[in-house]
């Protein structure tokens, strides 16, 4: 049910934190009016157990009620207007999220020094893309996968890896994932292509490269942190188990995650 005269208001809530099929889902429902997750699976063309999901991310994030009708559960947007009282509650969260920081920020310091304490920390070194290629298929493996990430560069060196990234759900039903990529619009392509429920993922805006402080993939999983250099002609790649480590940059992501809201 999209049209060119969408693009516009999607693109503004794709900004606002919506995902594409969030997006999707809620301007089918805004023309439709109440309608059944079935039906809206159907006019929408996502599949219904991510219709699903992707609702009950609507409902969370206050853009989408339910209601009965008798017997059959239907669903409804909320009016637009309920986009300024998100807004305003959004400014609130980040100023909180600004107020916290210091105290994150110290947190994270305090863990820090515990590292110095752990004589087991190993350090690995990979280079050449068969090597990394082994390095994120060993990250694929995890059932809790946390990323920096520059999709675009990813996809440059690996064109062929949506369905390794899919299966890697297939394989494990207990694996989920959280990837903070840098935005541009082919990462939110390719995003759109991968259709699982617990891929979670934000972007982050880059207005200028000389800004732009993640010139590595930092990949964390289990007691692992990789950084990865996707540099074609220069693949090389850094793999640091310790806990402390791991522990600070999931602090770190979680903190990072939260403000980008």
């Amino acid at each position: 049910m999209s049209s060119k005269g969408d693009k516009p208001i999607r693109n503004y809530l794709l900004d606002f934190g919506l995902t594409d099929k969030e997006a999707t889902c809620y301007l089918t429902l805004l023309k439709s009016g109440p309608n059944t997750i079935m039906n809206l699976s159907r006019e929408t063309g996502i599949k219904r157990s991510t219709t699903h999901n992707t609702v009950e991310e609507l409902i969370k994030k206050g853009l989408i009620s339910q209601t009965n009708y008798g017997e059959r559960r239907m669903i409804v947007a909320e009016d637009p207007e309920k986009l300024k009282f998100l807004m305003e509650q959004k400014k609130w969260d980040i100023k909180k999220l600004e107020e916290n920081m210091p105290d994150i920020v110290k947190t994270i310091y305090s863990i820090v020094p515990k590292v110095r304490e752990n004589t087991e920390v190993e350090v690995k070194y990979y280079k050449g893309i068969q090597e990394i290629k082994y390095l994120y298929d060993l990250s694929f493996k995890s059932e809790k996968y946390f990323s920096f990430a520059d999709l675009e560069k990813y996809y440059k060196v690996f064109p062929n890896s949506v369905e390794t990234w899919t299966n890697s759900f297939h394989s494990n039903p207990k694996r989920e994932a959280w990837d903070i990529i840098i935005d541009s619009k082919v990462s939110r392509e390719i995003v759109s292509k991968i259709n699982e429920p617990k891929y979670h993922t934000k972007f982050l805006k880059i207005q200028d490269e000389s800004d732009m402080f993640m010139f590595s993939d930092y990949i964390i999983f289990d007691d692992y942190l990789a950084i990865v250099q996707l540099d074609p002609e220069n693949l090389i790649a850094t793999l640091i188990k310790s806990k402390h480590i791991s522990l600070s940059f999931k602090a770190l992501h979680k903190a990072m995650w939260n403000l980008i809201g």
